[in-house]
């Protein structure tokens, strides 16, 4: 009797399978799915007013179109607004003179940090200066200082210049770098007013009028904070701000997906069955895993692509040796551990065992999966080895260990490695690096991560993820704080590659020494002006090491459970980190207020003549280490995100047990353990957003802010990263979302 074949089985048995036409129809789909961004502006199109406004659910777009005419209204006011003020500025410039013919009083007093509990140290080295404004409008300067190490300061101007009759006001100011742009190669450090007090013209008097002690939030810790972090306010009160190039580039592009996601939103409250897992896919523009599987279905379901992805994919996982079986290797994604979580998601521990085939690249041929598999079990500790003989079991193994390693990945390697690893770094070199030319060489590359973080801790860290996955919000604070605890620049190190096929991590050896090129030709040529203000150094190794987490596991608060098995656990995975992270535990480690310190001290020396002999390349490693993890590191999992996690039914951030005794043991087509249809759509939307950030890159250099000779060095090696399957031109020149 003959058997009609269905449409997939004929799709299937007529899809090329030599290596060379499997390939090339990657390639194709790698090209058709490349995230690039074209704009059609138009008058009446929606609008966002800015980063802050994303939501997880309906962002605050502005559709309506009076309420789009009313904004366009206001934003013509504006303009007009500040083209007067440049033209007040043109008519009213602040020259550089000086009007003084004899220095005769001065303003004293101190600048120093604030704090919710007490006064914090002085601020060093921050730019004053002290301003009139005459009737007319006209600016005049009367005199210009800085800081000293301890905050003091004595502004030293002319009295009867302050007291002219036709000066209406007077104003001190205190200003901040706050960007640094390049020019001729050379960097130029720009100010910003941080802070402007109007000062009582009577009251200048004597020949010391004393400010007393000035209390500012400069770059603030936030207080409470699970890792270092800076306060931020969204009254207009942050740090830095974000570039309005920044802005505008964001909103343009998330616009179009904002839009689907809130049609989806709509229609689930209206009416949820209308929808569907595959309509929400189809509405979403296609990624590297539906593009491929159109032209060869099952192919991303099959081992092959497994172990490709799985070693240059976006998990880009650590392969640790096997110690019994040479050329055999195992990837470790933890589970739920010991952090808060709910009773909806799964989260396994995953253990897989590879082996390379010929070409170099891993083949599996085990998955350990450590846990709860349904709603039914309740025993942590129980354990399942699958192998390929065991199908249907086995392509569900598969599954489940994709969804574990993209939840690792977001997590740990994503925000926890590149975004809070960054932002530690920021504050520290935001506080600190004023005068000495070490800014120039990390402001282009720290900038806006902090307020990027801080819009993540509603969107995604208390938002998505912890409604998506088996975390809560204080687990994943708890397990970030752990990744955290494994993060150090001393002995940090590119991914070794196993194979001639581990192109990933070939690619980040290469980038690795572009870095190091980089970083040596900028110290070297700064080296005299890097010293003379080494005290800076100094106060930027403090405020990283005493506001760093402790090494991981070590503090009470972050300690596994009582038990022998939860002791093994941690050390399982305190030993599989140690090899992700670069992560050297026998290194002398700094100890604060009796924790040990997970970052290494640059130098303890507050001046350049009193420093060890290491301490010179211990800060060209700590800046190298720096711009890695905000460039390169972030750019690999932004850049891969929507090709491994922008298809619902392949990855997701979480799979549901559902009511079934074989919880996630199940195929695709149960939608049961699948994300509900309101996580589905934010998932795609969070993907999308995440990986199409078209601006802020290196070779681009869209405001001027990176050094020229970081991209002539890029530029050298194109060929090299192109071969690698990296295209330079999309490298990041900042963790920007």
């Amino acid at each position: 009797m003959s058997k009609t074949k269905t449409s997939a089985e004929a799709a299937i048995s007529s899809a090329p399978t030599d290596e060379a036409s499997i390939r090339e129809i990657i390639d194709k789909c790698k090209r058709e799915t490349r995230i690039e961004y074209h704009y059609g502006d138009g008058f009446f199109k929606p609008r966002m007013r800015g980063i802050n406004h994303l939501e997880l659910g309906r962002s605050k777009i502005i559709s309506s179109p009076i309420t789009i005419l009313i904004e366009w209204l206001y934003v013509q006011w504006k303009r007009v607004r500040d083209f007067f003020g440049d033209l007040g500025k043109r008519l009213f410039p602040r020259e550089g003179r000086v009007w003084c013919d004899r220095v005769d009083s001065h303003l004293a007093g101190q600048t120093i940090f604030a704090g919710d509990r007490g006064d914090g140290a002085p601020i060093h080295h921050l730019h004053l200066e002290f301003w009139g404004r005459t009737w007319l409008g006209h600016w005049r300067k009367f005199g210009e200082t800085k800081t000293d190490k301890e905050g003091y300061f004595r502004l030293p101007f002319d009295l009867r210049q302050a007291r002219r009759l036709w000066v209406r006001r007077v104003y001190f100011e205190i200003q901040t770098t706050t960007r640094v742009y390049f020019h001729e190669g050379k960097p130029r450090f720009h100010f910003d007013v941080w802070r402007r007090v109007e000062l009582p013209k009577g009251d200048l008097i004597g020949m010391d009028y004393n400010l007393r002690t000035i209390r500012l939030d400069f770059w603030r810790y936030r207080e409470g904070a699970y890792t270092p972090r800076a306060k931020v306010n969204a009254s207009g009160d942050e740090p830095e701000h974000y570039s309005q190039g920044r802005i505008d580039a964001l909103m343009e592009q998330v616009i179009p997906i904002e839009l689907t996601k809130i049609k989806h939103l709509d229609q689930i409250e209206l009416d949820p069955g209308s929808l569907t897992i595959p309509e929400i896919q189809a509405d979403y523009p296609m990624n590297l895993t539906t593009c491929i599987e159109k032209h060869l279905p099952g192919y991303t379901r099959g081992d092959e692509w497994f172990g490709e992805r799985m070693m240059n994919g976006m998990n880009r996982g650590t392969f640790q040796p096997d110690a019994k079986k040479k050329g055999h290797y195992w990837i470790h994604y933890f589970g739920r551990c010991w952090y808060e979580s709910n009773d909806v998601y799964a989260l396994p521990d995953v253990d897989i065992l590879f082996k390379l085939k010929k070409n170099g690249l891993p083949e599996p041929v085990e998955i350990h999966l450590t846990g709860k598999l349904n709603s039914h079990e309740h025993d942590p500790w129980k354990k399942r080895v699958y192998t390929p003989k065991d199908e249907p079991d086995w392509t569900y193994a598969k599954r489940v260990a994709r969804v574990n390693g993209a939840f690792n990945t977001e997590v740990e390697e994503h925000f926890a490695g590149t975004h809070l690893n960054s932002e530690q770094f920021a504050v520290a070199c935001y506080r600190n690096l004023k005068l000495n030319p070490v800014a120039a060489l990390l402001m282009p590359h720290l900038k806006e991560v902090s307020l990027i973080d801080h819009a993540a801790d509603k969107t995604l860290i208390g938002g998505y993820i912890a409604a998506a996955t088996a975390l809560t919000k204080e687990g994943l604070e708890q397990r970030t704080r752990d990744i955290m605890g494994m993060q150090d620049w001393k002995g940090w190190k590119p991914m070794t590659p196993i194979s001639k096929a581990h192109s990933c991590a070939k690619a980040e050896a290469l980038f690795w020494d572009v870095v190091g090129g980089y970083v040596d030709r900028f110290v070297e040529d700064w080296k005299d002006e890097i010293q003379k203000h080494w005290f800076e150094i100094y106060c930027f190794s403090e405020d990283l090491v005493n506001h760093a987490v402790p090494v991981a596991f070590t503090a009470p608060q972050d300690a596994p459970p009582k038990g022998a098995k939860w002791k093994a656990l941690a050390d399982r995975r305190f030993e599989y980190y140690c090899q992700q992270y670069s992560f050297d535990p026998t290194l002398e480690r700094p100890v604060v207020n009796g924790e040990r310190k997970a970052i290494s001290r640059i130098t303890a020396a507050k001046s350049f003549h009193e420093a060890g002999k290491e301490d010179w390349q211990n800060l060209k490693d700590a800046c190298r280490y720096a711009i890695m993890m905000a460039t390169y590191m972030h750019t690999w999992i932004n850049e891969h995100q929507y090709d491994d996690l922008g298809e619902i039914l392949y990855s997701c951030g979480g799979l549901r047990y559902g009511e079934k005794p074989e919880g996630i043991m199940a195929p695709e087509s149960d939608y049961g353990i699948a994300p509900d249809l309101e996580r589905s759509t934010q998932m795609l939307w969070f993907t999308n957003l995440l990986s199409r950030t078209e601006y802020g890159f290196i070779t681009r250099n869209e405001e001027g802010d990176v050094n020229p000779h970081f991209a002539e060095l890029l530029e050298a090696k194109r060929e090299e990263f192109k071969s690698l399957g990296v295209d330079i031109d999309a490298i990041e020149s900042r963790t920007n979302i």
